[in-house]
């Protein structure tokens, strides 16, 4: 589906009802050293679904990422979220905005010289001032105990491994209930039990009324919560539809850009694009290597 016509997809998705977008991309350009990171790119991410970006390493997936999230400012082209355009709102607006949505990063990001509880507690006294200790605790206390993150959060970020890291920011990223959650290989350096957690709460984000967009290489994410898959590579959308649209695509470059992301997370024997099919392996539930990582500019 080439960019110009990624609108279409909000009207026909399927329903009776067109999707408004939680967040869209329109003409975005994001240039560093003459040279561009996003070409030209419109997107409109459908609210309240699930949508999985994927590409090569370098291909600008994290950079779409923070752009749809208003954290990295266009060259050219503008972004909405929530029908907001950062760029152009008042400073108490754009802290409103920045309430309603969570984002995950890669290294996860945590304050070093706050303790995990206090990295977990911050959003929600600054964007929820009048909200009570005992609320805060009580809200911080329900997800850690769905994540099996209970026994160590008053430590601080250095002294817990980097899969309980990422874990404390996937629960910083939803703690204040956002609208819309940005996850930037959420599961990477996770243990798959815990990944299960992560997904078993993801699905019950999308489940609600969150949009949830994220870049990931993990089939376990985009076969069982993804209702849309983004196919990206050099900076431009080469695919975006439905995840089984997109990955039964017979265009041989989305279907070789998929099976190069999958091989990076497993060796399978036959047709590496069933890891994106929950009812044909067990791969899903076993799930890769705990380490598996890809860095993405």
């Amino acid at each position: 589906m080439a960019d110009d016509n990624l609108y279409d997809l909000i009207d026909s998705v399927g329903s009776d009802d067109p999707l408004e977008p939680a967040c869209r991309l329109v003409d975005v350009t994001i240039s560093h050293d003459d040279s561009d990171i996003l070409d030209h790119v419109s997107v409109a991410f459908p609210a309240t679904a699930c949508t999985v970006i994927m590409g090569p390493s370098g291909s600008g997936k994290s950079t779409l990422l923070k752009a749809a999230a208003g954290l990295v400012v266009p060259s050219e082209g503008h972004v909405e979220i929530l029908s907001t355009d950062p760029q152009r709102c008042s400073s108490r607006e754009l802290e409103l905005l920045r309430g309603r949505n969570g984002f995950v990063f890669q290294d996860g990001a945590l304050w070093q010289n706050m303790s995990l509880y206090q990295n977990l507690a911050l959003p929600l006294q600054y964007h929820n001032p009048e909200m009570a200790a005992a609320e805060v605790k009580d809200r911080i206390d329900r997800l850690a105990r769905e994540l099996g993150a209970t026994n160590r959060l008053e430590l601080r970020p250095a002294q817990v491994s980097a899969g309980e890291r990422k874990i404390v920011s996937f629960m910083r990223a939803i703690v204040n209930r956002p609208d819309i959650v940005f996850l930037d290989e959420p599961t990477t350096s996770v243990d798959s039990e815990r990944v299960e957690l992560m997904i078993r709460k993801m699905k019950e984000l999308r489940d609600g009324t969150p949009t949830l967009i994220t870049v990931t290489h993990d089939p376990r994410i985009a076969s069982q919560v993804a209702d849309y898959l983004l196919v990206i590579k050099q900076g431009r959308v080469l695919r975006f539809g439905t995840l089984h649209e997109v990955s039964r695509s017979e265009d041989p470059e989305v279907e070789r850009i998929l099976t190069d992301v999958l091989s990076q997370a497993a060796t399978y024997d036959g047709d590496i694009l069933e890891l994106l099919n929950p009812d044909t392996n067990t791969f899903l539930t076993e799930g890769p290597p705990s380490d598996v990582g890809i860095d993405d500019e």
